[in-house]
């Protein structure tokens, strides 16, 4: 988490959690939140600004999918190595895979994109898609907000909430990474 993205979303607001959801989001769902604790933001609007955002990334990968060609895929073979074998593995279960796009880290972009070149109704993978965007939300968008209120109840108010609150959520994301990677060791 960079002192960057934080000024990108303090500058831009609103606009920030949209476009930062369109590419990502965890880390930018969960300062979005903290700076509504702090009242900055609406964590109203942050909400709607990451479903969105993040609706439209999976729904655009999604029709990519659906309707490219094999032009698209000669220009970019990575996506199309990558998803010969997800395509099968997406469409045993498709609507299951369609809500938990979101929380499938590193496959954001494949799994979309596989689930379009599977037969599921194009209606069916928005609203299986939209759910799972609407858990996600919800919950980074939580961990945000609550874990600023944690934090004021348990220091107080002072005038450097917002610094210890980035400080800590930084130390957070650094420790899930590295609980991912270690769990990743012991499940292969």
């Amino acid at each position: 988490m960079s002192p960057e993205l934080i000024s990108f979303i303090t500058t831009y607001g609103y606009a920030a959690v949209f476009l930062g959801c369109l590419i990502e989001g965890e880390a930018l769902v969960i300062i979005a939140s903290f700076l509504a604790f702090l009242g900055e933001l609406s964590l109203p609007v942050v909400l709607l600004s990451a479903f969105f955002g993040t609706l439209l990334s999976d729904v655009g990968w999604f029709l990519l999918g659906r309707h490219s060609g094999t032009k698209f895929l000669e220009r970019w073979t990575w996506l199309h190595t990558l998803s010969k074998g997800s395509v099968a593995l997406v469409g045993r279960r498709p609507r299951l895979t369609a809500f938990l796009v979101r929380f499938i880290y590193g496959f954001r972009v494949i799994v979309p994109y596989s689930l379009g070149k599977t037969s599921i109704e194009t209606s069916t993978y928005i609203l299986y898609n939209a759910l799972g965007v609407l858990l996600w939300v919800s919950i980074f968008g939580g961990i945000g907000y609550f874990f600023a209120e944690a934090v004021e109840t348990i220091v107080g108010k002072t005038p450097h909430l917002g610094l210890m609150l980035i400080g800590m959520t930084f130390l957070l994301v650094v420790f899930f990474i590295y609980l991912g990677k270690i769990t990743g060791r012991f499940i292969k």
